[in-house]
């Protein structure tokens, strides 16, 4: 690993002082996608899950790019696969890191946070009418995770609207709350460019947050995900890198796209309970039949989280009720 020949394609440049650092990982999203920005102080946008093989692939990265010290490590939420090795690379370069406020928890105490959170879930599996073994195995998976991140501090709790150094530039910490509560984006206004995250992606609309337990009153972040798309089309943007997959070119028709598909969903998540679809499990199955009959993995949950966040929208709304019988949540048109 000691010349870029033993990466092909890892550094690419955006501008001449952006660079993108692509991490392939084990998954269908194929990869983590990192942004360098070069100068004065240089900065990293997320740092990709915690593994050793990837913490030696950022290094040598960064070691291309000619850079051995961070002043920043900025992160756009608390996932694993974009947080995981943020404390490795604080390690190796110095790096301040910074996070918005509502994503401490997982970020600091991940080894407890993530665990509470699946129990949780897992406690709320009955009323969605998720099968228990399906729950069971899913839930069980907690430690699994944990393993590929290493609890970070953080140095710089953000809420959004501050204006952070980047190599010579300036970002704005935008909140998008919705995939998690406190997503951001960064804007770079000179050139017009957004670094997303999870918020908006080129190929795939983004999962909304279960919050459990609810967070102010909310059960999904589904709402909040709307309405931060929304917030995005008051910015002029000509680029959009998200965290995975290529870049947006054509950003403003993607947030309408987007926009357009949760309008839809909500079409299509009202027909499901008007065809007899009772629990937001069943809902699920008809919104995402591809997932029928497959073992148990995380696309169930996310189908689960996806179909919920839509019907809770749809009751507000007064479109379908809610009723319980036997601690289990049932559906009926409104």
């Amino acid at each position: 690993m000691s010349t870029t020949r033993d990466y092909p394609g890892l550094l690419t440049n955006i501008t001449e002082d952006i660079l993108h650092i692509c991490i392939p990982i084990p998954h269908v999203l194929r990869n983590v996608n990192l942004y360098l920005f070069l100068g004065k102080e240089p900065a990293l946008i997320d740092a990709g899950p915690g593994h050793p093989l990837l913490e030696q692939v950022v290094r040598e990265a960064l070691r291309c790019a000619g850079v051995r010290r961070l002043s920043y490590l900025y992160l756009t939420h608390s996932h694993i696969d974009h947080f995981g090795l943020a404390q490795g690379i604080r390690r190796f370069t110095g790096a301040a890191v910074a996070a918005h406020r509502a994503e401490a928890p997982r970020i600091e105490r991940v080894n407890r946070t993530l665990p509470r959170e699946y129990s949780c879930y897992a406690s709320l599996s009955g009323a969605l009418g998720f099968p228990e073994e399906m729950s069971r195995r899913i839930f069980a998976q907690a430690r699994r995770w944990t393993e590929f991140s290493e609890p970070c501090s953080l140095d710089v709790k953000l809420r959004g609207g501050e204006k952070l150094p980047a190599g010579d530039r300036q970002l704005e910490a935008v909140h998008t709350p919705g995939h998690t509560a406190g997503h951001l984006c960064y804007y770079e206004a000179e050139d017009k460019l957004l670094f997303s995250g999870d918020h908006l992606m080129r190929s795939i609309t983004p999962n909304p947050e279960l919050y459990c337990p609810p967070r102010r009153g909310r059960v999904t972040g589904l709402p909040q995900f709307i309405a931060s798309l929304k917030l995005l089309e008051s910015y002029d943007i000509e680029r959009a890198f998200p965290g995975h997959g290529q870049p947006i070119r054509r950003v403003r028709k993607r947030i309408e796209f987007n926009l357009l598909h949760h309008h839809r969903r909500l079409e299509h998540t009202e027909k499901a309970v008007r065809a007899g679809c009772c629990t937001v499990w069943e809902v699920a199955i008809r919104l995402f039949p591809q997932i029928r009959g497959k073992p148990p993995e995380i696309d169930h949950f996310l189908a689960l989280k996806e179909a919920l966040g839509h019907l809770l929208i749809l009751e507000e709304q007064g479109r379908v009720r809610r009723k319980e019988e036997r601690g289990m949540w049932l559906y009926t048109p409104a």
